[in-house]
């Protein structure tokens, strides 16, 4: 039967993605019964799932395909499908698929390589099928795809190997989408092993017609999706994706992502502290920070944190990072403490009150105090096993815990009891719980699989999802990143002229920031002719100089910054050696910076670029000579609020570790310096440049900066 086309809302969970992800009808182009025709192995897989839709190959060499009739043309079809399978060779695609737009087919999967990743000659094959794709509007994916599996509606567009050893699809509520189809079958695979199934996989191929970004935003919202994972290497859209990902999180569905061909930013931008501590990837992990997504770093992790979240209702995140251990033999309780502390996880002592509580629902030889070693008599002695639902409730009612990590091992035919009471508890709790089930008896897996257990059989692996969905959690309840932050109004028009590359040194940044409001320490540009005298009675002591030349980004480094001068002597003696060291370094002294020395006790760095995905991102780190030593920085996009400005500094490494560092003046004060400078740096008019302010000083109720750099590419 044909597809009219004309589904009611909530018989398009994919939206107007519908036709390509949930097709009612598929015709399969190319297709034969020949071994290795691709085409034909496409149509067998959607009859050997039990696809309901119609099924339609073509191809005018046969008539008939896996028993059924083959039509020659694509117009000769007996009504017009939501779906075409291009099994072609790239030269054929463009011309089929313009044919396919004009019987009014809505979406196509082309599986062919040999574009634009092959050399210049694809490359002309993908941009015609690209502008194939504007005119028709068909919605495309790949091409040099692996296509697409729906295990809900039994579709199966693609070709994977990994199909021929299944006789049913899997289904799931974890869909995954992959610029790789290497990675999507690693995936699915693992999964498979491990008694899980996707819900929708996507490989995007070369992202021709439709982009990751476009397949994210549309899981988003498709009520069958609990959790969204993505691989990726680049982006073809990044605003797409930006889009994508607040759809996201405004639906609460977690996205788990792994990515791959992180990258350094360009060698110039290295003169300054920022060119080694941005990057690309910082800057993309910066946009995953502010959406809340998971970045984790393998296939195995990645099937970890969604098959857990996939396990767990949105009111099971954990409230705090410190963790309920139980287990049934003291040394796994002891192991899983030290990976618990390497992952930032608290196995804190449980307290006497709890303890009392508990204890009498276990065995005399049971220890209480987190870990909490149970020992087996608890399961194996009958009269025990009837309290150890008490012992459960008590733990999973003690409050001081945001998860709990639920170790087993063995237990034989009395494993199904265990399994009752740990869903018993599941069903009643507001706690994280994580199972490590090792030694699992026959068909064990399978049951707790059935009961929307997901099992670890290594502990270790365990600790590291608890640890990332902990991170998820602290990242859901952190202040959002307002969206309607103004840009400054600034006049930009005097300094359009300095072009790059060239690097504008401190005096005209330190002219730059005061023009822009922002807070910056006293100071004077000096001839090297000129009086110093009048310049301390302008400035007052004690001062601070810096020798000023276009050939030293780095003066504290090459030895031409001096603090504390608190005399006229002593300016005269540091200019004298000034001089005497721009000698020795072959540098010629353009004058020197004297500056009043800012009465602070802490400095940060803050820092600006223009990301080539993402546009003008800031950046606020440690400063000063910790800048490069614990390499210590968080980016946003700019411009921000002061409270998101907040959000950043308490992200930062140091500070997690010294709470006490900054006072809280400190960081409302930094919050609103950064702030204000996001708001101004986000109109800059340079394509590619760095501006960076390191340091600026923190005195017990004020900021300042007091140096700059800003270096034009």
């Amino acid at each position: 039967m044909p597809s009219d086309h004309k589904l009611a809302p909530w018989e398009r969970p994919f939206g107007h993605l519908t036709p390509l992800l949930a097709p009612q009808s598929i015709a399969v182009i190319g297709s034969s019964d020949r071994e290795g025709n691709l085409g034909g192995v496409a149509v067998r897989f959607l009859k050997k799932f039990k696809y309901a839709g119609a099924i339609w190959p073509v191809n005018p060499q046969q008539t008939q395909v896996a028993e059924l009739t083959c039509y020659p043309t694509v117009d000769a079809l007996p009504g017009v499908p939501d779906m075409a399978i291009l099994a072609l060779p790239a030269a054929a695609i463009e011309e089929t698929l313009r044919a396919c737009a004009a019987k009014g087919i809505l979406s196509a999967v082309v599986w062919a390589g040999g574009f634009a990743e092959t050399g210049p000659e694809g490359a002309i094959l993908q941009e015609r099928l690209r502008l194939a794709c504007v005119e028709t509007g068909i919605q495309l994916c790949g091409p040099n795809c692996i296509g697409i599996i729906n295990t809900a509606n039994a579709i199966s567009a693609s070709f994977s190997n990994l199909l021929y050893e299944q006789d049913q699809l899997l289904t799931g509520s974890v869909s995954l989408v992959s610029q790789s189809g290497g990675i999507s079958v690693n995936v699915l695979s693992r999964a498979r092993a491990l008694g899980y199934g996707m819900r929708v996989t996507v490989s995007v191929g070369n992202e021709v017609g439709l982009g990751l970004s476009d397949f994210i935003r549309v899981l988003a919202c498709d009520p069958g999706t609990k959790v969204i994972a993505v691989y990726t290497e680049g982006l073809s859209n990044p605003q797409v994706f930006v889009q994508a990902l607040e759809i996201a999180r405004a639906n609460q569905k977690p996205v788990v992502m792994l990515k791959g061909g992180a990258s350094e930013a360009s060698s110039h931008a290295a003169l300054a502290h920022t060119g080694r501590l941005a990057g690309m990837d910082r800057t993309f992990s910066a946009i995953l920070q502010e959406f809340g997504v998971i970045r984790v770093f393998s296939t195995e992790e990645m099937i970890d944190v969604c098959g857990q979240l996939s396990c767990m209702p949105a009111h099971q995140l954990p409230s705090n990072r410190d963790v309920l251990v139980s287990t049934f033999g003291g040394g796994s309780g002891v192991i899983t403490t030290d990976q618990c502390a390497k992952s930032n996880l608290s196995v804190t002592r449980m307290k006497d009150d709890r303890m009392a509580l508990l204890s009498p629902n276990l065995t005399p030889m049971s220890a209480c105090f987190n870990p909490v070693d149970m020992t087996p008599g608890v399961m194996t002695n009958p009269a025990l096993r009837q309290k150890l639902p008490l012992a459960f409730a008590c733990m999973n009612e003690d409050p001081q815990y945001g998860a709990w990590l639920f170790m087993a091992s063995g237990f034989g035919d009395l494993a199904p009891q265990l399994v009752d009471m740990l869903c018993a508890i599941k069903q009643n709790t507001e706690k994280t719980i994580l199972v490590t089930w090792q030694s699992m008896p026959e068909g064990l897996s399978q049951l707790l699989q059935e009961r929307g257990i997901y099992v670890f059989s290594d502990s270790a692996r365990a600790v590291k999802t608890l640890s990332l969905i902990c991170d998820y959690a602290d990242m859901c309840r952190q202040t959002q990143r307002q969206l309607n932050i103004k840009k400054i109004e600034f006049d930009w028009q005097a300094f359009t002229h300095l072009q790059g590359p060239c690097v504008i040194s401190e005096h005209q940044v330190a002219g730059l920031l005061t023009r822009a409001q922002l807070p910056v320490a006293n100071g004077q540009l000096v001839e090297l002719n000129d009086s110093l005298e009048k310049v301390a009675n302008n400035i007052g002591f004690p001062l601070v100089m810096k020798a000023i030349s276009a050939q030293i980004t780095h003066r504290a480094a090459a030895g031409l910054v001096a603090l504390s001068i608190d005399s006229l002597d002593a300016m005269e003696a540091v200019k004298k050696r000034f001089v005497e060291r721009a000698q020795e370094l072959n540098v010629k002294l353009d004058g020197l910076w004297v500056q009043h020395m800012f009465a602070g006790n802490q400095e940060l760095l803050v820092t600006s670029l223009r990301d080539s995905d993402f546009g003008v991102m800031v950046g606020i780190g440690m400063g000063g000579q910790y800048t490069e030593i614990f390499d210590d920085i968080v980016f946003a996009r700019a411009p921000l609020d002061v409270e998101y400005a907040k959000v950043m500094i308490r992200c930062l490494r140091t500070i997690q570790r010294l709470p006490n560092l900054l006072s809280e003046s400190q960081i409302k004060n930094s919050a609103e310096f950064l702030s204000l400078f996001s708001s101004w740096v986000a109109s800059a008019p340079w394509i590619q440049f760095n501006l960076e302010i390191n340091p600026i000083k923190l005195g017990p109720t004020s900021v300042a900066a007091v140096d700059g750099l800003l270096i034009i590419e």
